[in-house]
């Protein structure tokens, strides 16, 4: 199986690994071992080309999102077993010890606000509770808190066997049949329910619709070999060449002012979703 997506060129190097881990990722889910892998400079630098030029081509572009981008501003993981982890928050000795409610978002965070500032993301599918996407100031009608989220009565965090809201499932379902570009980026693609956008996505590139699924992560996925590039990077790392490519300057005035409105009007994260209407946008 090519370790770049079937969009990959021959003359790529392979990525490196750079921790081995024999441990499972997620235990009791459709996971891989937990070794970590890095792509050679060039060839990253390559891949976020691609990248930047499928997104430009894209009209309904989603970003998918699991703890590994919260990991750099403190959030700890499941994934990330080894000790010798190269995983931001592994290598800087540890979780942080602020409150979770007063994290503060990641580079990655501000990158994705960025993007949609610049008409470059249409919705982002998060599976993460820290509302971070909102304190970097992506707008809450394209964020869909489809796990739950801290602060929020109406949308308490699920546990893993817990039903979904259906209005959120319904909407993330929407997606799944509508986006050309899904960019699923520290998930470990282990099953979950939400991860259908990633399988239809991929499913009707397959078929030649599309751009297809970008896969953004340190560890193998079981959809590694579904997607259409597959970079292997510390997303803010990932990111921040990516947003050098599209030529859009982080953080985003726009954004941050909305981020600090958020934070202000939403102390401890307080925030309820409401349920959503036929009217809604989607």
């Amino acid at each position: 199986m090519s370790m770049h997506g079937t969009e990959g060129r021959p003359e790529w190097a392979e990525p490196r690994m750079v921790v081995e881990c024999k441990e499972e990722a997620r235990p009791g889910y459709n996971s891989m071992d937990a070794s970590e892998y890095l792509d050679t400079a060039d060839v990253l630098k390559e891949k976020v080309k691609v990248l930047a030029d499928m997104i430009r081509k894209s009209k309904g572009v989603v970003v998918y999102t699991g703890a590994g981008i919260s990991t750099a501003g403190g959030m700890p993981d499941y994934a990330s077993r080894a000790t010798s982890s190269v995983a931001p928050h592994r290598r800087a000795g540890g979780e942080g010890s602020t409150n979770r409610l007063e994290l503060s978002p990641t580079f990655s965070h501000h990158v994705v606000a960025a993007m949609e500032q610049h008409g470059h993301v249409q919705h982002w599918l998060q599976q993460n509770h820290d509302r971070l996407a909102q304190k970097a100031g992506f707008p809450q009608s394209k964020l869909n808190e489809i796990h739950g989220a801290w602060g929020d009565d109406k949308n308490q965090v699920k546990m893993m066997a817990d039903t979904l809201r259906p209005d959120l499932l319904e909407w993330a379902l929407h997606w799944a049949q509508y986006a050309d570009l899904c960019i699923a980026m520290g998930t470990s693609l282990c099953g979950m329910t939400s991860d259908t956008i990633a399988q239809e996505v991929a499913h009707r590139h397959s078929q030649g619709t599309g751009q297809g699924l970008v896969i953004i992560n340190l560890q193998r996925t079981a959809s590694d070999g579904d997607a259409a590039l597959r970079l292997w990077g510390t997303l803010d790392n990932v990111l921040g060449l990516l947003a050098k490519e599209l030529k859009i300057k982080v953080p985003n005035k726009v954004a941050m002012g909305k981020g600090a409105s958020w934070v202000r009007d939403h102390p401890r994260c307080k925030y309820n979703t409401p349920k959503r209407r036929g009217g809604d946008p989607m």
